[in-house]
């Protein structure tokens, strides 16, 4: 058989052209890299920061264009798309941050600390209205648990970083939103997400229940463990939250392959 040849091929003979010039530089020169300096303390921080950037934006934007193929008729996919594309914002905090920009370094002060981490409320409300929506006609029931998330998550942050007499204000804060809205919600996302799937008996929402699940204990490992003489481990549990985002995301497209076998 005789495959015939198409224009779309010669992309790849351009690619492999390419390939094989560089390869053969690489092999005859070895080049060394140029250092960037910036980054010899802080390669760590901007690589978490760019993969979990990228995770989120992915699910995010898979999100939004499930949406629109479905003729925009589900609410929660266009709400969690946006709370995911916001939730991202903390991150590309870190890449900044590991590039040098002081005013992306969220602990220099509790108001730089609120400009990059008022998105966590934000994303606790969208994520939790997203499901409600999905639960409950109700509107009332709808709203009034999305309003409290919001406004509770803000108050905490009001309170703690710029109220609450502390030495430290950003640990009270994140002690006090973690524990009693973050947490809870991850917790509540994941049950959710695996009943539905269990009685559903599709795998999709047991992924996602997984991921946020994961997610839960990924930011119940950052009290014990952000404190500057175990810091490394505190990047362990960073790991942890970067796998999260992976069961989340092959989980939202298995539920779309799956709505469409139904």
């Amino acid at each position: 058989m005789v495959i015939p040849m198409e224009k779309t091929h010669l992309l790849y003979i351009a690619g492999l052209i390419l390939i094989s010039i560089i390869s053969t530089y690489v092999l005859i020169y070895l080049p060394h890299g140029a250092p960037i300096l910036v980054l010899e303390s802080s390669f760590f921080l901007f690589g978490l920061g760019l993969n979990s950037t990228i995770l989120l934006w992915t699910i995010g934007g898979y999100l939004l264009i499930r949406w629109f193929r479905t003729n925009r008729i589900n609410p929660s996919l266009i709400i969690w798309s946006i709370s995911f594309f916001v939730y991202s914002i903390t991150f590309l905090a870190h890449i900044f941050r590991a590039l040098g920009f002081p005013i992306a370094n969220e602990n220099l002060s509790p108001l730089h600390f609120f400009a990059w981490r008022w998105v966590m409320p934000c994303f606790s409300a969208g994520i939790l209205y997203g499901i409600l929506i999905i639960l409950t006609e109700n509107k009332k029931l709808q709203k009034i648990p999305t309003f409290l998330t919001l406004i509770l998550g803000f108050l905490w942050l009001i309170l703690g970083l710029f109220i609450i007499p502390s030495e430290n204000p950003i640990e009270v804060t994140m002690y006090l939103f973690l524990h009693t809205i973050w947490i809870p919600i991850c917790f509540t996302m994941a049950y959710i997400f695996a009943y539905y799937g269990y009685k559903a008996k599709e795998t999709g929402p047991k992924l996602v229940g997984v991921g946020f699940f994961l997610l839960m204990v990924s930011y119940h490992g950052w009290a014990p463990w952000h404190f500057q003489e175990v810091i490394y481990l505190y990047f362990i549990w960073y790991f942890l939250f970067l796998l999260s985002l992976t069961p989340i995301l092959i989980g939202f497209v298995v539920m779309s392959v799956e709505e469409r076998q139904e």
